[in-house]
């Protein structure tokens, strides 16, 4: 069972950092205003795991915009039985500019799992450099390049500028880890409803669903429902692994965690 926890709960760290990039000049990301709508928010998600019953744990994810600039923070804490395996939080960073036609510029992007050293991406803009320093390697700087946290809402943003997409269009995106540069390409599979509890009662909520597929057959495939009610707000995260286990983020509130007793 330890196992099974430190699995699940590795998938659940990807899931909450779901990340993001793209390139700027492919046709499917074709939009004169991306980063008109980008704006404070504050959304709260349930951790789950296809092969092990109940919430594992919860995860935060919260921007801040201040002019050009922007911060964005996923901070995941398990809870239950992997807290007792799992003690701190994974924390991931997205920090960088707005442009207003292309969305999110990220020069800064890190993660945190617990008490071990913070893996951290940088973008050097005078030699056009993205420095890894978890392994003391560089590749050269793309155009509209995202990271495995901003991508998320890059693509949101995305929807909210121009949301002309049709079933089974491939939108490519670069993305920058803590350790290399890859393409995840997004494919719109379906418009499908789901049922959230966003704390006042079920509710139907109008999504579409796209699907990415890795560069690497054997990497995880990610799974995003945006939903239209919601101005295109990311309402569930899935991961899924090479052998079909998966780690799915359901969205459960609106707006900043209350204190206790409120």
């Amino acid at each position: 069972m330890k196992m099974i926890l430190k699995a699940a709960f590795a998938a659940c760290m990807w899931a909450a950092l779901l990340p993001a990039a793209t390139v700027a000049h492919a046709n499917g990301w074709q939009c004169k205003s991306m980063g008109r709508n980008i704006a404070d928010l504050d959304l709260r998600y349930a951790l789950t795991h296809s092969q092990i019953p109940g919430q594992l744990a919860t995860s935060h994810h919260k921007l801040r915009v201040a002019g050009r600039h922007y911060k964005l923070e996923s901070v995941s804490q398990a809870q239950g039985l992997l807290a007792l395996v799992y003690s701190g939080q994974l924390t991931q960073k997205s920090e960088g500019l707005i442009d207003g036609q292309l969305g999110f510029s990220p020069l800064y992007y890190a993660e945190q799992r617990g008490k071990k050293p913070v893996a951290e991406t940088t973008i050097d803009l005078g030699n056009k450099q993205v420095l890894f320093r978890k392994n003391s390697s560089s590749a050269p700087m793309e155009a509209g390049l995202q990271d495995r946290l901003s991508m998320i809402y890059q693509l949101s943003a995305r929807l909210q500028c121009n949301s002309k997409i049709d079933l089974g269009q491939a939108l490519p995106m670069r993305v920058m880890s803590t350790g290399r540069l890859s393409t995840e390409t997004w494919t719109l599979k379906a418009h499908e409803t789901v049922v959230l509890n966003l704390g006042e009662g079920e509710r139907t909520i109008n999504t579409w669903q796209f699907e990415s597929t890795p560069e690497d057959a054997q990497d995880e495939v990610v799974r995003i429902w945006y939903a239209q009610d919601l101005d295109w707000k990311p309402v569930k995260i899935q991961i899924q692994d090479a052998d079909g286990k998966s780690l799915t983020q359901t969205l459960i509130g609106l707006g900043p965690q209350q204190p206790a007793g409120r």
